[in-house]
């Protein structure tokens, strides 16, 4: 049996459906049932990781966990969220040791990932120390950190840069992207931005689950490139005026404190989160073949990721229908 926890999230819900169409069992753990499981032929429990007997009870009989719902800061302003993380995840692993399961596979982020001299950054490279851009950066490290000291059962850690495909209802990654195509594009930094097909995280989450001898770390990226750049291009492809000149990094961080402090008043979602704002500043170029030649899989270009991106969220009412003029690279 795999168990996949955080089942009913935007990469979740990718994973319970490569696992499935591998024809593999799976029991989706979720906190409270979403749109996203639609249709999704899995045997569907939930749990509060806070909560060890529904944690045991969910990993009842399990051969390998993907963890896939560690806790996600609202904004830099929640710096008590790195606890409750470290804490929930102590849970987790407790939970797989006791339920006898021979692995376990953790979702982190190219957030720990560290620069290199002369390279484009790969599985080698990450923050000795915890990184201190922001509350995201943190967390991430802190608890990939926590896994790759487990030693009581085989761990996975798999870093996916930023995540673009159907599914994305919370509009996350997609945010800068969905704001351009609609043509009222937000303030933005400049910097490398590494995306990875939604698609191709869940497939490889779901091989790692059963791989007879998976790698420790492994980072997913097909792309690096720059995030100005990319959204001139989407503007392009939907024919809209293209986005305003980039901030300043000092001036991209700025405003995203402003509007978070502002939200965390009157409520809503910043115009510009922090989070995304030390991604780019902070960005490095990713090196994901390793993953490519480990596992045997291809990568999704970046343009039929979009296509598929703007199919389904022109679907759900997300999107305007594209003027097509151009494709983004």
């Amino acid at each position: 049996m795999n168990v996949v926890l955080g089942a009913s999230g935007f990469l979740g819900s990718h994973v319970v459906r490569s696992l499935l169409s591998g024809g593999r069992s799976v029991r989706a753990v979720v906190r409270r049932p979403r749109r996203s499981m639609h249709g999704l032929d899995a045997l569907r429990v939930t749990a509060d990781l806070d909560n060890p007997t529904t944690l045991d009870a969910a990993l009842a009989g399990a051969r390998a966990v993907v963890h896939a719902g560690a806790p996600y800061p609202k904004t830099s302003l929640d710096r008590g969220v790195i606890d409750e993380a470290v804490r929930q995840t102590r849970a987790v692993l407790d939970a797989v040791d006791r339920s006898g399961a021979e692995r376990l596979v953790f979702v982190s982020s190219t957030a720990t990932v560290a620069p290199a001299a002369g390279r484009a950054s790969d599985e080698r490279d990450r923050w000795p120390v915890t990184p201190g851009f922001g509350v995201y950066h943190d967390l991430k490290w802190n608890l990939e950190a926590l896994v790759a000291a487990e030693t009581r059962f085989r761990t996975v850690t798999v870093c996916p840069a930023a995540c673009l495909g159907p599914g994305d209802w919370r509009v996350g990654t997609c945010a800068w992207l969905v704001a351009t195509a609609r043509g009222n594009p937000c303030p933005h930094p400049d910097g490398p931005v590494s995306f990875v097909d939604v698609r191709d995280v869940g497939a490889v989450l779901a091989a790692l689950a059963t791989h007879p001898t998976p790698p420790e770390r492994v980072v997913l990226s097909a792309q690096t490139t720059g995030l100005h750049p990319m959204l001139v291009s989407v503007a392009r492809r939907y024919g809209v005026a293209p986005p305003p000149p980039p901030l300043s990094d000092d001036e991209a961080r700025a405003a995203a404190d402003h509007a978070e402090r502002r939200i965390a008043a009157t409520g809503g979602r910043p115009e510009l989160s922090r989070e995304l704002v030390d991604l780019v500043t902070h960005g490095v170029a990713i090196d994901g073949r390793r993953a490519e030649r480990t596992l045997g899989f291809t990568y999704t270009p970046l343009a039929v990721t979009l296509d598929a991106f703007d199919a389904w969220a022109r679907t759900v009412g997300l999107l305007p229908k594209p003027a097509l003029q151009e494709r983004a690279p």
